[in-house]
């Protein structure tokens, strides 16, 4: 018994170096299968490989494994999805080999793939938005990108994109507002976007021209709200809050026209908030100026 027992001893670091041989035999096969665009097959070879005692602390498995599921993402169709369990596996498998010091080439394998992953979250922050009322969703998105980023680069500078990204959520809940006036949610999310915006660019067009139409129509509907008949008194209240919204919109509207005095919005936009005031020269000089640059305003020969 005790020399079987020397045997059996004498035999084990043998069998342990033929189940690492198999592993890494295992892996360089998951990535001819990947070459070879098998990658269901490869899948099975490379989860196998990240599992194995003697292999799972190799960061090339992690990193190998992450592009397997990549080529397969690709064609998946998960690529529109908020939620993808193929890109969780991609993220998580990158950052496994992260933790386990890849050397140089590999470490420029993972940051690449990852900024592919940061591109696809923002492409489709922006399209939730287009396509879905609920901007949570695509908030969630945009963080993601963001997260992504700051794994590739720690110190990355992501303000333009934040100005770009809150540009476009202010710019569609705006013009929902302002096709639907009692879409108080659209106004509230808009003006948030858009003052973030302000707070960094106070000059920026787009988040002060879509600031100032908001007011500006917000104006028009108490004027279409105002029942007719209505007393004075009411009549007095609504003319008050009316005068105090186009206000506030000439405010953001005149910054634009003062960076930018051929700018059609804004001329346009003035036009119409100087008549609501009742500020006759004003509205007529922007007027003017619009119809010399090719503007037409509704209804202005019935105003006269």
């Amino acid at each position: 018994m005790r020399q079987h027992i020397k045997y059996l001893l004498l035999s084990l670091p043998m069998l342990i170096s033929v189940s690492v041989l198999a592993q890494e035999d295992k892996l360089v096969r998951a990535q001819q299968l990947l070459r070879n665009k098998e990658t269901e097959a490869a899948i099975k070879a490379i989860d196998s490989v990240i599992v194995h005692p003697q292999t799972r602390l190799d960061f090339i498995s992690w990193t190998t494994r992450a592009y397997i599921y990549f080529d397969f993402y690709k064609r998946s169709g998960e690529k529109a999805l908020l939620n993808s369990r193929l890109r969780d596996t991609i993220v998580s498998s990158l950052l496994a080999s992260n933790k386990l010091k890849p050397d140089s080439h590999y470490l420029v394998q993972n940051k690449n793939l990852l900024s592919n992953l940061s591109v696809n979250y923002f492409n489709l922050s922006k399209k939730l938005l287009e396509d879905s009322v609920n901007e949570q969703r695509s908030l969630i998105a945009y963080n993601r990108f963001k997260e992504l980023n700051r794994v590739v680069n720690p110190n990355v500078d992501l303000s333009s994109y934040d100005i770009a990204y809150n540009v476009a959520l202010g710019s569609i809940f705006s013009d929902r507002f302002i096709k639907d006036n009692s879409d108080i949610k659209s106004q509230e999310i808009a003006k948030v976007a858009l003052l973030k915006v302000l707070e960094v660019q106070p000059e920026n067009p787009t988040a002060n021209i879509n600031m100032g139409l908001m007011f500006y129509n917000h104006a028009v509907f108490l004027s279409k709200s105002l029942d007719y008949g209505a007393d004075f008194s009411q009549i007095d209240i609504v003319q008050e809050n009316m005068v105090k919204l186009a206000k506030q919109s000439e405010q953001f509207i005149l910054k634009v026209y003062s960076n930018d005095n051929k700018n059609t919005k804004a001329i346009q936009a003035l036009f119409y908030i100087y008549r609501m005031l009742n500020e006759i020269p004003k509205s007529d000089d922007f007027k003017k100026k619009g119809e010399l640059l090719g503007l037409k305003f509704s209804d202005q020969e019935n105003e006269k």
